[in-house]
């Protein structure tokens, strides 16, 4: 069977991600070529992983004519760069999540770029949005967006049962926290693009866009889209309480929020309320809740009880994996069996692989990706009026 052949941008911790999920699809995905800002991870990614070809750059990259398929797997900051010169290559895109982000480009010689205006952001980051939706569509290639909780298990079978039970969904609650990023250009919005509304909010917001557009989709035929958010966003670990008391999740936050809360109301009048925060501890949380006029579904991503352990003290599991982002392995946990495929990963990498090769559209992609951006960044315009702000 014909194989896409895929180039990835970036040899960090989401690129290892995508590339475990192109191996578990390797009958339809043969990854030819790495490239990353320093060539050395580069080196280092292409020998662990049995890539042939090591990439100068992504300039290189995306002009190969050994290369289909370019997976964009670096730091927000550099999604539009590296989305722009594949287009402009011909080249299908894969780009990992959130779409683009505003870094203060506009305005270089401030440093703090989250104390800037939160609206000219929004106002900047639609005209981003719109160029690359625009150069997307004249190069003809396919946009595919790596919005992994919208392939998981739960969220398919949540979708299953929506359409079975033909029932009105009033609200969703979804919430995407754990204690905090290592990744320090994460700290600021200059390398970021904001804090955790966006890194982590990212999940959830999309997905709730995505369970709207198919209701809309199963009863009349056109999706339920977001009409406007109502936000609110906070740096709790700053707070005085906490000064010079100890504190188990990450506090090293520069001028970018760890703690954030979007309601988002659709065209049909239903809301969604959504918490992505940074001061969570006990592992990740991902989660989602429906409630409709028939009945309501939870479903919790991670954790779950497919397995529940518990130990006396952190040594007994030895280095065997539990879940991600877990404090401690002593007492109670939720070892996943398969936390890879109940987040969706693979699947997600297969349905990109085969709407490259059957010629079709997949179930994440530019409109997901533009709904998301424009809800975020809305939400941040939000926060810091005090009112509801519209979408678009």
């Amino acid at each position: 069977m014909k194989r896409v052949r895929v180039g990835i941008v970036g040899a960090g911790f989401i690129a290892k991600i995508h590339m475990a999920a192109f191996r578990q699809n390797h009958q339809i995905v043969d990854v030819v070529g790495v490239c990353a800002g320093h060539r050395e991870n580069a080196e280092r990614f292409a020998k662990q992983h049995g890539i042939a070809h090591v990439f100068d750059n992504f300039e290189q990259l995306c002009s190969s004519p050994d290369v289909d398929v370019v997976d964009v797997c670096t730091p927000t900051s550099l999604h539009d760069d590296v989305i722009l010169c594949a287009v402009e290559n011909h080249k299908h895109v894969i780009c990992e999540k959130p779409l683009t982000g505003y870094f203060g480009e506009d305005m270089p010689e401030v440093e703090e770029v989250g104390k800037i205006s939160k609206t000219h952001m929004y106002e900047k980051v639609k005209e981003k949005v719109a160029l690359l939706e625009d150069k997307i569509k004249k190069a003809n290639v396919k946009f595919m967006y790596a919005e992994n909780w919208v392939y998981a298990p739960a969220i398919e079978k949540m979708k299953r049962m929506l359409k079975a039970s033909d029932m009105v969904c009033f609200e969703l609650r979804a919430e995407c926290s754990h204690s905090g990023s290592q990744a320090t250009y994460s700290r600021r919005w200059k390398t970021s693009g904001g804090g955790s509304l966006i890194r982590l909010g990212s999940h959830p917001i999309a997905t709730v866009i995505h369970l709207k557009h198919y209701e809309g989709y199963v009863r009349d035929g056109k999706p339920i889209k977001p009409k406007a958010v109502l936000a609110d966003i906070a740096n709790l670990t700053k707070m005085e309480a906490l000064k010079d008391k100890p504190c188990y999740v990450v506090s090293s936050w520069q001028d970018v929020e760890d703690w954030s809360v979007v309601i988002l109301e659709f065209e049909d009048g239903s809301r969604a309320t959504v918490f992505s925060t940074d001061v969570s501890l006990g592992g990740v949380k991902n989660r989602i809740e429906l409630y409709g006029s028939k009945g309501m579904i939870l479903a919790n991503i991670t954790p779950n009880n497919a397995m529940v352990a518990f130990a006396p003290n952190e040594s007994v599991w030895g280095d065997e994996y539990i879940s991600e982002k877990l404090e401690t392995k002593a007492g109670y946990s939720f070892p996943s069996p398969d936390e890879f495929w109940t987040r969706g990963y693979p699947q997600e990498m297969a349905d990109f692989a085969m709407a490259v090769l059957e010629d079709r559209s997949v179930l994440s992609g530019f409109d997901l990706a533009k709904e998301t951006m424009l809800v975020m960044y809305a939400a941040y315009a939000s926060a810091e009026l005090g009112k509801r702000v519209f979408i678009g």
